[in-house]
């Protein structure tokens, strides 16, 4: 019996592998090829076949390949190209549409060019002197009520200036809550029309019976026009004495005591003897109609107006500053 040395086991142990027991990671990196596919691979290389998409395939299965191949683009592209066409439909559709189009361009066209005539008929009357002149009077009246023309003569001028949070930062900086709103404007103007006046303008923009204050953001807006801050001028012409006495009476005072101890807001009331306010530019005509009872006069009527309503009187129903 032969005794093991251990200078033996020694040796051994010396010449083991580092990474013996990692056989699953040797077999994976030492051979990534499976013995099956590389078997086959040697036997197509001595066979002298060469790897590729066609490979054992016959010349007449390639050639039915392509044709599918080919046979299934061409069929994309018909369909592509027919889900592309416009329909017939949608075709007719757009044409109808373009006809309504022209056609409503045509008579806007139309209508503007007869109300450019008429406009013109109405000038040359009213500076010819041929309207009776009841009839001119209540013209006049009736453009200075509407404010198409520019007023002037005494009244009562109205200031709301920003605040500037108490005075602790600058009146560009200071809360929303310190600045001139669109409803501080409405009720001082509302005031100042039941106080008696005659003629209002916000910041040199005239008030009409349709003005409208709105707010945009920040701004003030005065039919779309916007005001410039942080000073809003309130011009109203009227009896100034009556005008105060009826605004001091009214809630219009206490209301910008209200603005100036709640929010800083400044206000300054005074009278002036003298103002000029800006036309509002002539009112559109909405609707109008001949009085009953009313026919044109042959010996009034220019004869290039006989006979059309544009020579008799109408009345106006509806006006708008455009």
């Amino acid at each position: 019996m032969t005794t093991p040395v251990a200078g033996d086991a020694t040796d051994r142990t010396a010449r083991r592998r580092p990474d013996e027991s990692m056989t699953l990671l040797r077999e994976v990196t030492e051979r990534p090829l499976d013995p099956g596919y590389a078997e086959m691979a040697r036997r197509r290389a001595e066979a002298g076949q060469t790897a590729g998409p066609f490979a054992g395939r016959s010349v007449r299965s390639v050639v039915t390949m392509l044709l599918v191949a080919m046979l299934l683009g061409a069929v994309t592209a018909v369909a592509v190209r027919d889900l592309r066409a416009p329909q017939p439909t949608v075709t007719k559709g757009r044409s109808v549409l373009m006809e309504q189009i022209q056609d409503r361009s045509a008579q806007v066209e139309a209508l503007s060019a007869r109300a450019t005539a008429l406009d013109v008929q109405v000038d040359g009357l009213q500076s010819s002197g041929l309207l009776p002149s009841a009839l001119q009077e209540v013209n006049e009246l009736d453009r200075l009520v509407s404010g198409a023309v520019p007023v002037e003569g005494p009244g009562m001028v109205v200031s709301l200036t920003d605040g500037s949070g108490g005075g602790l930062v600058e009146p560009g900086d200071a809360p929303a809550e310190s600045r001139v709103r669109d409803a501080d404007v409405q009720f001082v103007v509302n005031e100042l029309w039941a106080a008696g006046a005659e003629a209002i303008a916000v910041n040199d923009e005239r008030l009409t019976s349709l003005s409208a204050i709105r707010n945009a953001g920040d701004a003030i807006l005065v039919d779309l026009q916007p005001l410039n801050g942080p000073t809003y001028t309130i011009e109203a012409i009227g009896d100034p004495e009556d005008m105060q006495v009826e605004f001091a009476r009214s809630a219009g005072l206490g209301f910008l005591q209200l603005l100036s101890a709640e929010y800083d807001i400044k206000n300054d009331v005074r009278t002036s003897e003298g103002m000029y306010l800006p036309g509002a530019g002539s009112p559109t005509l909405r609707w109008a109609r001949v009085p009953s009872g009313t026919e044109p006069d042959a010996s009034t009527t220019p004869s290039s107006t006989a006979g059309s309503p544009a020579g008799t009187e109408q009345d106006r129903s509806e006006e708008d500053n455009g």
